[in-house]
């Protein structure tokens, strides 16, 4: 993975890299207390029996970044793997997930496979604890 120059966004795909995503997200959860709100965050992975190369990533930033609203955070957290963090509960995320699954349905590249996965935060939660209970979840698959 390649960054930009100044540590913002994933040079390929365009969208947050981890270190301006975990700030982001440091800042959602510091929010999200005080004001007593619900985050959830989601991860997508690409998996492919064969190497996946730029075209797929930048395909699926595409059309995650069609399907989520303005308040909604998208990182290319890995290789193949992003990380979208969501101003709303299990519901919303379960909408934003349908959306983006039936738009690579549409869409995608055959033969790449969607696997995602969601929680929510819980108070008192360090982001890190979040996002290792994130990576921890049983991944549900999207065939194309």
């Amino acid at each position: 993975m390649v960054f930009s120059h100044d540590g913002l966004r994933d040079s390929l795909t365009r969208v947050a890299a981890p270190p301006f995503f975990y700030e982001s997200l440091k800042r959602e959860i510091s929010l999200s207390e005080r004001s007593e709100s619900t985050i959830t965050a989601v991860t997508f992975r690409l998996i492919s029996e064969q190497p996946i190369y730029d075209y797929p990533l930048v395909a699926f930033s595409e059309i995650a970044g069609r399907a989520l609203r303005l308040e909604d955070h998208i990182a290319r957290m890995g290789i193949n793997n992003f990380v979208i963090l969501i101003t709303g509960d299990n519901d919303v995320a379960e909408q934003i997930c349908a959306r983006i699954s039936s738009q690579w349905t549409l869409e995608g590249v055959p033969g790449i496979c969607l696997h995602y996965a969601w929680i929510s935060h819980e108070v008192g939660e360090s982001a890190l604890d979040f996002l290792n209970r994130l990576d921890g979840q049983e991944l549900k698959t999207t065939s194309f």
